[in-house]
């Protein structure tokens, strides 16, 4: 699972005035990385925290595979430090199992110590901003798989109280509403332009995407818990996008 090299983003509606920071480009790779690169940190999800792999160290740093995993195995470091951080995996190869490693964040700093010099010194900064921004992406999904949830609630109520079902849709309905206000766009037309599934939009969203769509939906929950109607909560909605982007996208130019 390689998030990093689907950089997927829409044009929005929603830019803040002013301002050149645009959310839907910057896909799943930390700012500072150069995404025109022949090779980028790869880093991804693994339970609770980012990883990475020794395949993908050995590529990026451009070093023999092999020998990469010999560093590994040769650690100066404690056999609880190696367990906790290194993972043993296997993947084939030719017809061939070979053994690799999954690697933490801990890991590959412990790991890249010997890897000396100005270029790999900007190699191993580029590798830690990726692990950083993985961090953070996890959070954010965690963040707004909460807020769905009271969401649903939410909207579950305000059905029973106003019978506003929207022949059957209305769930569906809100949360495509919310992902296009995040996108710029139509989710599944998002979803065709990056080449992902159309039911896997969230889990290729940025960290500042899944910010917004957060903060929506816990804002959109108050809306449905006073029983303010659909072309109301949209406009409303709409109202907080833009603000929550001129908030947060002119934050990071000061």
């Amino acid at each position: 699972m390689k998030l990093q090299n689907n950089p997927t983003h829409g044009r929005g509606l929603l830019h803040p005035e002013n301002s050149n920071t645009d959310i839907y480009a910057s896909g799943l790779i930390a700012d500072g990385v150069n995404k025109n690169a022949l090779a980028v940190p790869e880093v991804f999800p693994a339970g609770k925290e980012p990883v990475t792999t020794s395949q993908a160290i050995a590529r990026y740093f451009g070093r023999d595979h092999d020998k990469v995993v010999n560093r590994i195995e040769n650690l100066d470091c404690s056999a609880e430090f190696l367990t906790r951080n290194f993972r043993r995996v296997k993947f084939e190869h030719k017809g061939r199992i070979l053994r690799a490693y999954e690697v933490t964040k801990d890991g590959f700093t412990f790991l890249t110590m010997g890897f000396t010099g100005k270029k790999a010194a900007g190699f191993k900064e580029a590798y830690i901003a990726q692990f950083n921004y993985m961090a953070d992406w996890m959070a954010e999904r965690i963040e707004t798989k909460s807020e769905m949830r009271s969401m649903g609630d939410a909207m579950k109520c305000y059905i029973e109280r106003t019978g506003d079902t929207q022949h059957g849709h209305a769930y569906s309905n809100e949360c495509t509403f919310l992902a296009r206000l995040v996108l710029g766009m139509h989710p599944p037309v998002w979803a065709k332009r990056n080449g992902i599934p159309s039911k896997k939009v969230r889990d290729h969203m940025n960290a500042d995407q899944l910010a917004l769509l957060a903060y929506l939906e816990s804002r959109n929950c108050a809306l449905l818990d006073m029983d303010i109607s659909t072309p109301e909560r949209k406009e409303r909605l709409t109202e907080l996008a833009q603000r929550w982007l001129a908030r947060h996208m002119g934050a990071s130019h000061d």
